[in-house]
């Protein structure tokens, strides 16, 4: 009788662990994992004093529920869902952190540019306003002159297009202050630049108040002659000042392409590296560097013609002279970008496939002044003046213009000079006043300083640029 008994509850139990699987577990009060109607069979047990077997089927039942408890995903203890919930807000923060202060950067420029367009375009139109009195005045002035300088009428127009003419010119070189503000040269120049332009707007006004003052046709002749030879001193300076802004902006020409040259030399060395003959590339590579660099000593030439013309006895020929010099310039730094080109092309018929790491292959290219420390596996070219370390010391290709040694493994080299280095797992630190990097590959990279960097993450994504103060950057994908 008794066995029947416990076949029936043996019945019971089966039948309340079906249901248990649909409804969510909870503790009973004596610390058993079940359900409502588990208790009430353990509370009707109790009342008829019917004590429970350890039977090997009854240890099997309990082992089920205990599995069923540790894969439910509703019984996960809490606090490992809180440290999942919380890996996954600071991946997201990280991200937004990241999003956000490449939105500022955006916007940061945009503004700039923005700025810029409007000061150029304000002063743009005070010119042109100012060109405008001008014409109107000299328009009456040519209607009345006939009259001679006696006539009051004729001497006050006489007066105004005077004084409406120098205020064009001002407005003019308040212009050119403007372009000089905006250009991308050093600050000491265009310091320079905008004293000298200062200077000819406070001669210019000397000039306007001495025409304005006079009272009588003799003291306008003498203003009006006196205003001819400041002009003419002004002009001097204007045509020395816009050939210089001529050298920048072909110099900033210049950087641009050395810039893309440098990444060229990557993909070389990254064919290189594939058993590729590159030896037509290398030359054609060489004969643009060579350009460029004859087309900066022409532009170094043009400056110095445009800055004496200030204190020459001949400074309309130093003038024409320095613009030749520039016409030069430009037209080697038109052969470099054919070369450039023909390069470019040659390399995307020679490569199959993406070089080095497929997918994860990233590009980084650093110009700048302070300290860069690259950990990275693939291809860098370095050119710089300053401290250069590279570790191991074996995956350094080649090494000009630097002085140093190997020490326990490590090149350390100093000086100005360039670099090529190749390899796996390399580090590249490079402290110094003036850097030009060029990565390929992936790896990452800090940078502290003062500079500019261009990033490609991966062969799929945009080129990003950007300035680094103090920047930890990630190119391919780093493990």
């Amino acid at each position: 009788m008794r066995g029947w008994v416990w076949l029936v509850m043996l019945v019971i139990i089966m039948a309340i662990m079906g249901m248990a699987s649909a409804q969510p577990m909870h503790k009973s009060e004596h610390g058993m994992p079940g359900t409502p109607m588990m208790e009430r069979v353990q509370e009707g047990m109790q009342e008829h004093n019917i004590t429970p077997m350890h039977t090997p089927v009854m240890e099997r039942v309990q082992e089920r529920i205990q599995e069923k408890n540790q894969t439910c995903p509703l019984c996960t203890p809490i606090k490992e869902r809180e440290r999942i919930r919380e890996k996954i807000h600071e991946h997201l923060m990280i991200r937004d952190k990241e999003e956000i202060k490449e939105r500022i950067r955006e916007i940061k420029v945009k503004q700039k540019i923005a700025k810029i367009q409007v000061d150029i375009q304000r002063a743009k139109e005070k010119c042109e306003q100012a060109k405008h009195r001008y014409e109107k005045a000299k328009e009456m002035y040519m209607k009345l002159r006939m009259h001679g300088l006696k006539d009051p009428e004729t001497f006050r127009y006489a007066k105004q297009y005077v004084c409406f003419g120098v205020d064009y010119i001002g407005r003019w070189l308040e212009r050119l202050m403007v372009q000089v503000q905006n250009e991308n040269m050093g600050e000491d120049q265009k310091e320079k630049l905008m004293v000298r332009i200062q200077n000819c707007l406070m001669a210019l006004n000397e000039s306007k108040e001495a025409v304005n003052s006079s009272t009588t046709p003799e003291e306008l002749e003498e203003s009006v002659e006196k205003l001819k030879k400041t002009w003419n001193d002004i002009m001097i300076k204007i045509k020395s000042i816009v050939g210089q802004i001529a050298v920048a902006k072909l110099e900033v020409v210049i950087s641009k392409t050395e810039d893309v040259a440098l990444r060229i030399e990557g993909e070389i060395e990254a064919l290189n590296a594939t058993g590729v003959d590159v030896t037509e590339l290398e030359e054609l590579l060489n004969d643009c560097l060579e350009k460029l660099d004859l087309a900066r000593e022409k532009l170094e030439e043009a400056n110095e013609k445009f800055e004496d013309m200030l204190t020459a006895d001949n400074p309309n020929e130093l003038y024409v002279e320095g613009r030749h010099l520039l016409m030069e310039a430009r037209d080697l730094i038109r052969e470099a970008f054919a070369d450039i080109k023909e390069i470019y092309h040659e390399i995307q018929h020679l490569r199959v496939g993406q070089l080095f790491f497929g997918n994860e292959t990233g590009e980084l290219l650093v110009v700048g002044s302070g300290t860069a420390e690259i950990s990275f596996t693939g291809v860098a070219l370095i050119i710089a003046d300053g401290d250069v370390t590279i570790s191991p010391a074996a995956s350094v290709v080649t090494i000009v213009g630097f002085e140093g040694g190997v020490e326990g493994g490590v090149s350390m080299v100093s000086g100005h000079g360039k670099a090529v280095v190749r390899g796996e797992n390399v580090t590249v630190k490079v402290e110094g006043d003036f850097m030009r990097i060029f990565v390929k590959g992936k790896g990452t990279a800090t940078l502290s300083g003062e500079g500019i960097y261009k990033l490609k993450r991966s062969p799929h994504e945009k080129m990003e640029e950007g300035t680094f103060g103090n920047v930890t950057l990630e190119f391919g994908v780093v493990e």
